[in-house]
């Protein structure tokens, strides 16, 4: 399958930097800073400082420091970026404005398509004197990259999906303060990838995560939030047929590795991690399947220890590099790791695993109305035409019980509870 530009940048992941050994980068960076007590013992600058750079800073008379601090200092900025932001009469103003300048662009660079509805915007003499205020000053700004041109046309789009986050605050999946959230320790920055249903080579950021270095694979794995998760539950009578569907609702975290299809594996470079809840878990599984298969398409493929054994301060691993998981059966995702840094005493001190971005699931509409999400699955209504059908609740209301008395299973779509939350 092709990718046009934009999906191209979309689903791009890499390039894969060298292998980088977590240990050895914990190991160094603490002998980075450690320093020395004299050194410690002098004034620090505000912001953390490897050791070469915090000796330099150390030999500068105090004068000298703040001359530098002062020149670097950003409070005036972001003092005048915070009161706009948080004023609505500004806010208004800045987002009405760059919609204007958005609109005059793509009027221009795309005279054939079809037209946007043209933002809206105040008289000079009506808008009120802080907003003329701020108005004078931008334009009096006279930096030439200031004002979007022709040439960015190529680089505005509308947000997508992945732009958005289900989360108003980060999820901390932890709970409390750990003995091991020592502030020596890393944070491993996370990125998960799903295929999308309408192109299934073609990867879309799901979420993001931060965990640290003395956590687990298995972490991480609980910490991924999955539609797969949401499945309702199958009804079968005596004979085993299926003879409905139940949505369980919450569940609990004790209950996910029971309830979310029977096993899960990592692999990392040519490392197999299973989840070790039976005894022939999915990384068995996946040696045997490979084995089937000619010696020049098996791989070198090996079973690690289980994932809830392998913290991630013990693997080697390329940042940007796309890494596979496979649970519930056929459910896959894909994952990289975009960086690795020492913790800040700003970082939060607890609730790790920390879910910093969750991208919202798109929901099919009702196929009668075409207006609202479908809540339901009808399978075996022949009234509908097609089978499955799905359709919202006040439509299957008004379609009301089928007549014929033919047996029709109705299926609860999954409601998105169990994961998608502030925790």
């Amino acid at each position: 399958m092709s990718l046009t530009p934009a999906q191209a940048h979309e689903a791009y992941v890499g390039p894969p930097s060298e292998p980088l050994q977590l240990s050895a980068f914990l190991d160094l960076a603490r002998q980075l800073d450690a320093g020395t007590e004299e050194q410690r013992s002098l004034p620090q600058p505000s912001v953390a400082l490897p050791s070469e750079a915090r000796g330099i800073w150390t030999s500068l008379i105090a004068d000298e420091q703040e001359n530098i601090e002062a020149e670097c200092r950003v409070d005036d900025l972001r003092a005048m970026l915070e009161g706009t932001v948080h004023n609505p009469r500004l806010m208004g103003h800045v987002t009405r404005t760059h919609e204007a300048s958005v609109y005059a662009i793509y009027e221009t660079a795309e005279p054939t398509k079809r037209k946007r509805k043209r933002p809206t915007l105040v008289e000079p003499a009506e808008e009120a004197p802080e907003v003329t205020a701020l108005r004078e000053k931008h334009a009096g700004i006279k930096l030439n990259c200031w004002p979007l041109t022709m040439h960015t046309a190529p680089f505005i789009r509308p947000p997508r999906q992945p732009d958005y986050n289900t989360l108003i605050n980060v999820k901390r999946m932890g709970t409390g303060p750990t003995s091991e959230a020592k502030s020596e320790d890393a944070l491993v920055f996370v990125t998960i990838y799903t295929r999308v249903s309408w192109g299934q080579k073609i990867p879309t950021r799901a979420s993001q995560h931060v965990l640290l270095a003395s956590q687990t694979l298995g972490d991480l794995f609980e910490a991924i939030p999955c539609t797969s998760n949401e499945l309702p539950q199958e009804v079968r009578d005596e004979s085993g047929n299926i003879t409905a569907y139940t949505y369980k609702g919450q569940r609990r975290k004790d209950d996910m590795e029971v309830d979310s299809g029977g096993g899960a594996v990592i692999c990392i470079g040519d490392v197999l991690y299973g989840d070790g809840q039976s005894e022939d878990d999915y990384a068995d599984k996946l040696v045997n399947s490979l084995q089937s298969l000619p010696k020049n398409r098996r791989g070198t493929f090996s079973k690690g220890p289980s994932m809830h054994d392998t913290k991630l301060s013990s693997l080697t691993i390329r940042l940007h590099e796309p890494y596979w998981i496979l649970h519930a059966g056929n459910c896959e995702h894909f994952f990289s790791i975009a960086s690795v840094r020492l913790r800040h005493p700003s970082d939060p001190q607890a609730g790790y695993p920390l879910t910093t971005q969750i991208t919202p699931p798109l929901s099919d509409f009702c196929r009668i109305c075409t207006k609202v999400p479908a809540v339901y699955s009808i399978v075996g209504d022949k009234r509908l035409g097609e089978s499955p059908f799905l359709i919202c609740a006040p439509c299957w209301r008004w379609m009301g019980e089928p007549e014929d008395g033919a047996e029709v299973l109705v299926v609860p779509l999954p409601k998105y509870e169990l994961g998608w939350s502030t925790g």
